[in-house]
């Protein structure tokens, strides 16, 4: 009785086997087919020209607008504030990484910093790029929202923004607005 149920066991195991390897040839032959040109001229169905906003526009719709400076002083305070709590940051936004500071602490620690600057105060926009880095990151990942910048300049931080926060999805994913109420209960 026992030998049958093993020698059971045993077929069911080997035809689960045996249907992985015909599943595994099923799909390298479509990757194989993918990688096959057509000598044919593609047919044109439609197409679409995209632009973003222009900042009058962006002003319109969010009453926002860029501000390099406030964006500079937002940057700045951040990077005192890591220095100051003994953490080594530098300025990476121009790298296009998803994030503005990389800061490290004395243990090795590492913090993503993506910092938003307001002049007074209100909701801040995320690019789809940053969103995307500030979830790949999890819990590394920090969202410093300096507000105030033309004046006295305070600071908001929020360890792993995607998760912790509900932002508004703006035109179909490609921007993520953060209303001002839900960043300042972080207070």
């Amino acid at each position: 009785m026992g030998e049958n149920r093993y020698n059971e066991k045993i077929q069911r195991n080997q035809e689960k086997i045996d249907d992985l390897i015909n599943r595994k040839e099923l799909r390298h032959k479509r990757l194989e087919a993918m990688t096959q040109l057509s000598p044919k001229t593609p047919e044109v169905l439609g197409c679409a020209f995209v632009v973003p906003l222009n900042q009058l526009e962006y002003q319109k719709h969010y009453g926002m607008k860029r501000d390099d400076e406030v964006e500079q002083i937002a940057i700045q305070f951040a990077m005192e504030f890591e220095r100051k709590n003994d953490w080594f940051s530098e300025d990476v936004g121009a790298q296009n990484l998803g994030y503005d500071v990389r800061s490290t602490s004395k243990e090795s620690l590492k913090r993503y910093i993506e910092v938003k600057g307001r002049s007074g105060t209100g909701g801040i926009m995320v690019s789809e790029n940053e969103m995307f880095r500030l979830g790949q990151l999890g819990n590394s990942a920090w969202l410093y929202i300096v507000y105030n910048c033309k004046s006295t300049p305070e600071l908001v931080r929020i360890q792993n923004p995607a998760k912790n926060l509900r932002f508004e999805t703006k035109f179909k994913g490609v921007q993520y607005f953060l209303p001002e109420n839900e960043w300042k209960k972080e207070l």
